[in-house]
């Protein structure tokens, strides 16, 4: 009988023992999760990320100066593109196209003429370009204007035309006609225009038209 309840002793001393020892390894182990990051693990987590951030970021401006450079050569493209059509369209209703004025044309100061129209009505439009270094809100180095009376600017048709000759006409740089000179009894023009585009280079369209009126002036 003492031996049994000895050994049923010696059992729950045993069983007290591991017991203790659990409790002790999950104590230091719930203190050491409750411990968190440290300073230094802190520190090295914010440095990652400042340089991700950094580094995506700067990628991010890259990609965003890239696309609106982008968007602004398409856009001078586009609107060299329809100023060309635009003149095109106007030389086909004309009857006569020249770079000599009409006789009593008066081209206004800082202006220089380029090409002279003469419509079925014998009215008459010209077209100009214009040095913004002169004095102008519009994108230079050059504008085209298109102008119906005599000594007036008349309404700015395209800017952003380059000082740079792209052509071989008599026109000044950047928008030019030809033949040179262009006489009344030509019937075909060829017209040129340069435009400046953000990344430096130049863009070049050129068209060339056929007067379709048929009321054609003779030659003096």
């Amino acid at each position: 009988m003492i031996a049994n309840t000895s050994e049923v002793v010696n059992t729950l001393i045993r069983h007290l023992s591991q017991a203790k020892r659990i409790n002790q390894a999950s104590s230091t182990s719930e203190k050491a999760s409750n411990q968190g990051f440290t300073l230094v693990e802190l520190l090295v987590g914010m440095v990652v990320t400042s340089i991700f951030l950094i580094f995506a970021g700067s990628g991010l401006i890259s990609i965003l100066q890239s696309h609106r450079q982008s968007e602004a050569e398409v856009d001078q493209h586009t609107q060299l593109t329809r100023a060309v059509n635009f003149i095109a369209d106007d030389i086909r209703e004309a009857k006569v196209a020249s770079t000599a004025a009409p006789t009593g044309w008066t081209v206004p100061a800082n202006y220089s003429a380029i090409l002279y129209l003469t419509k079925p009505d014998d009215s008459t439009v010209a077209y100009y370009t214009f040095n913004t270094s002169a004095g102008s809100s519009w994108q230079g180095p050059q504008v085209v204007y298109r102008a119906t009376a005599s000594n007036t600017a008349g309404n700015p048709l395209v800017d952003r035309v380059s000082n740079t000759t792209g052509c071989s006409g008599p026109g000044a740089s950047g928008f030019e006609v030809s033949p040179s000179p262009l006489t009344p009894s030509d019937r075909s023009v060829r017209l040129c225009l340069v435009g400046d585009l953000p990344n430096g280079t130049t863009e070049l369209v050129q068209y060339t038209v056929t007067l379709r009126s048929n009321d054609v002036l003779s030659t003096p």
